[in-house]
Order: structure tokens, then sequence, then C-alpha cells
């Protein structure tokens, strides 16, 4: 799992701006998980307008 940082909050799920969540490649896009520990899926181009990938990847 990689990290990223929201950056502007999305209209589904529970995500705090500037807050660190783990996400990764799906076939669909990208999975993202909320506070809630939910998994939702965004578009690629939908992902990078909320959330920023860090730099730091997780085993």
């Amino acid at each position: 799992m990689n990290l990223c940082k929201c950056h502007h909050v999305p209209s589904k799920g529970v995500f705090i701006k500037q807050n660190t969540y783990y996400w990764e490649y799906v076939i669909d896009g990208v999975a993202v998980i909320d506070e809630n520990d939910n998994k939702l899926i965004f578009d690629d181009i939908t992902f990078l307008w909320y959330f920023t990938k860090l730099i730091n990847e997780l085993k």
C-alpha cells in the first residue's frame, strides 16, 4: 500500500483535509481507504484532484 494526502475533500467517503490515507492501484482506477476503513474507487484523474501521492511507500 502507498500513502497519499488529501488536499480537497471528495463528496464520497469520509476524508479529512491534510490527513494521509492508504491507496493502491486497482483495475478500475485507484482505491483509497477512508476514515471508516471503507475502500473507495476513484478514476486516475479524480484521485489526483483530491489526493497527492506521497514518496514513502509501505511494503
